[in-house]
């Protein structure tokens, strides 16, 4: 016989060759051969023949050892491996399991041994050894283990992931993993079935597991529990979901403790869990020493939705209140958008937190009320906010111009136009009231073109002292000039004209370009409304 025949020949003539012989020619060609490819080749086509004879088979099988073990090649390791797991021999197991040992390890032959192991046999002693690889840096091999793990009984694999959780020797990182693994399989389950009632009925071990596991789960998870890991976060709360009522109060206990990781965590999860019962103890947190803490506090008031939070989370804006010796004024984007989330999910409450508030002799706090009033958008502001223009501070009558603006009432035309008029006001504060201005004629514009109760009569009176302000005020402030030509160009017709006009020769550039375009776009808008 020629060893030179291509192994793939020496498999399709098997039956011509015979069993034994080409069993031997495809050995030489494994032995003798130098060219790696075709060694490969005949590893895979005597794994195929050898199948057909126990003799064979056992040869074979110390060959495959063999290479596996102390071959040099990487594709030829690889293929060893798939050739013990191929033949399904528990004897193949040794070494596979010898192999994943030795270090350092290629990833492509490590992630070939455990194919194989998995072809072989995938009990208990192999579940362990795919749990201890979950950890893996690579992702392949990572993803290939989950994947084999999530394959087994959704009871088995949490029991054993459950196990796990309390391995010390465990990473950070591991236990993670096994979080992740325990989560997704609870959802899965979930997604298919009516939530925990079925997890209850068809599988009342999971339920007894993660009741006896639940002071491990809650330990590891405040532990390791990282808000960016959005994977890890929907698997903690589809374990917490299922656990329920068990749990809660073992973690709102947690809000007492002086670790701050474990509390800040704990908080986190307060907060997702909407638990109305933490309510009290967050708020006790709120003036915590560490700014995680707080901020963590702020939040989670904000996912709960709790009313009676609000007057706490301003309070931390008066600077001038010594119980919060701690405040840090960065926490108040945080608590406005705490406050915003409480008022969304409560829309048929009072205000009268938020009015009471307002009238304290505290700036910070009255820019904050109004900027609140703006975001949560009620006609019943304008009156309150009305009033805060008359404060002395450029903050306030900013976000109370805005809120105005965004609240979108015609009523407030009329106290924006003063301070464009008023020769005292400053260029920001008249540049933000115009911009109130096209934010409310913009909002209303839609009863303009209905012509509803002199709606477009009322709304061309204010755009007239517009058109007056910009043609008259050529020493006005140019960022003021702008936002006026843009409200005209956009809501007026040819009585803005001549005030644009008076702009082609300002002596800001921008201001000039800004007045040519605009009226190129009314005189546009006037010869199309001709024509029709």
């Amino acid at each position: 016989m020629k060893t030179n025949i291509h192994p793939k020949e020496i498999y399709q003539r098997v039956e011509e060759f015979g069993l034994s012989n080409s069993a031997s020619m495809l050995t030489e060609i494994i032995e003798v051969e130098k060219d790696s490819n075709r060694r490969q080749e005949a590893i895979k086509y005597l794994s195929l023949i050898s199948n057909n004879s126990m003799q064979v088979k056992e040869r074979s099988h110390n060959i495959f050892e063999n290479l596996l073990i102390s071959g040099e090649k990487v594709g030829i390791k690889c293929e060893a491996a798939k050739a013990l797991g191929n033949s399904k021999n528990e004897k193949g197991l040794k070494p596979l399991k010898w192999v994943l040992k030795q270090k350092p390890l290629n990833s492509q032959v490590e992630l070939s041994v455990l194919k194989a192991i998995k072809k072989i046999r995938f009990e208990e002693p192999e579940i362990k050894l795919f749990i201890k690889k979950l950890d893996e840096e690579n992702n392949s091999i990572r993803d290939f283990v989950r994947i084999q793990l999530l394959s087994l009984d959704p009871g088995q694999l949490i029991n054993t992931a459950l196990i796990s959780l309390e391995n010390k020797k465990f990473s950070n990182d591991h236990k993670i993993e096994l979080i992740k693994l325990i989560g997704y399989e609870l959802s899965s389950i979930n997604s298919s079935f009516e939530g925990v009632s079925y997890i209850e009925s068809k599988y009342p071990e999971i339920m007894e597991d993660l009741i006896q596991y639940k002071k491990v789960l809650l330990e590891e998870i405040t532990q390791i529990l990282k808000r960016e890991d959005s994977n890890l976060m929907e698997s903690v709360l589809s374990i917490l979901h299922v656990i329920g009522h068990e749990i809660e109060k073992d973690l709102i206990k947690l809000l007492l403790i002086e670790d701050f990781i474990v509390k800040k965590n704990a908080i986190v999860l307060c907060g997702k869990l909407k638990l109305t019962e933490s309510v009290d103890f967050l708020i006790t947190n709120l003036d915590n020493i560490y700014n995680e803490v707080s901020i963590a506090s702020i939040e989670a008031l904000g996912e709960i939705g709790d009313i009676s939070a609000v007057p706490e989370l301003l309070d931390i804006l008066d600077i001038e209140d010594i119980s919060f010796e701690y405040t840090d004024l960065d926490m108040k984007l945080y608590i406005l958008d705490a406050i915003k989330k409480i008022y969304s999910n409560n829309q048929n409450v009072s205000y009268d937190h938020l009015y009471s508030h307002m009238e304290k002799d505290n700036i910070t706090i009255q820019e904050s009320v109004a900027f609140l009033l703006g975001e949560i958008g009620k006609e019943e502001f304008v009156k309150p906010l009305v009033s805060l223009l008359n404060v002395r501070n450029l903050d306030v009558q900013k976000n109370t111009i805005i809120a105005l603006g965004k609240i979108g009432k015609l009523e407030s035309l009329e106290y924006l136009i003063r301070i464009i008029k008023n020769d005292n006001s400053y260029w920001l504060i008249k540049k933000v009231a115009v911009d109130a201005i096209y934010n409310i004629i913009q909002n209303n514009w839609y009863r303009v073109k209905d012509d509803q109760n002199g709606i477009k009569r009322s709304i061309n009176k204010e755009l007239a002292v517009m058109i007056e302000h910009l043609g008259n005020n050529s020493e006005e402030n140019f960022k003021v000039k702008l936002s006026l030509i843009n409200l005209l160009e956009t809501y007026s017709d040819e009585h803005a004209l001549s005030a644009l006009l008076k702009r082609i020769n300002d002596f800001h550039r921008v201001v000039r370009i800004r007045a040519s375009n605009a009226i190129k776009k009314i005189e546009e808008r006037l010869e199309l409304s001709h024509q029709h």
